[in-house]
């Protein structure tokens, strides 16, 4: 918890499990596998594609497993399975915060929704973040209003912050 006084929630850490990511994916990487060793066994030259489809399952699993959300008194973070593909946004660049559902099509991962970046690994739900200057960054979640609650508070104790500077 934050050591600023009252009732608040910061800093607001959640990790969603992208079940539908890892279901789709696995099963992507168990046929490419039995592939592989049916062509091992069968002596087939088809190495060459089987290993490297084979291995993009295994790599497309591990990264998009998850979804790292944070909210601290500076930024927004998301960011997927270890880190990678992270973005962090600056409380200063966020000009407005609201729940929003995405349309079935959006689909899990990286993603261009309407004019918006997503960061999606399952569900329908999420946290649109309007930014300064344009631009629109959207965050999947399971916790749309807890994301929603956190990203407002950490933006009023930044407000309040600048005021007292």
């Amino acid at each position: 918890m934050s050591d600023v006084p009252g009732n608040l929630t910061l800093p607001y850490r959640h990790v969603q499990v992208g079940y539908g990511t890892i279901l789709a994916l696995g099963t992507g990487f168990v046929t490419q596998t039995g592939k592989l060793v049916r062509d091992l066994r069968r002596r087939r030259g088809r190495l060459w594609l089987q290993v490297p489809l084979t291995l993009s399952f295994a790599a497309l699993m591990a990264l998009f497993a998850s979804l790292r959300v944070e909210v601290d008194e500076s930024h927004v973070a998301a960011g997927f399975t270890g880190g990678l593909l992270a973005r962090r946004v600056p409380l200063e660049r966020i000009d407005s915060a609201r729940v929003r559902r995405l349309p079935w099509y959006a689909g899990w991962g990286i993603r261009r929704v309407g004019d918006a970046w997503a960061y999606t690994v399952w569900g329908r739900d999420a946290v649109e973040l309007g930014l300064v200057g344009g631009g629109v960054f959207v965050i999947g979640t399971d916790q749309p209003e807890a994301l929603l609650a956190a990203v407002e508070e950490a933006r009023g104790l930044a407000e309040l912050a600048r005021r007292v500077a």
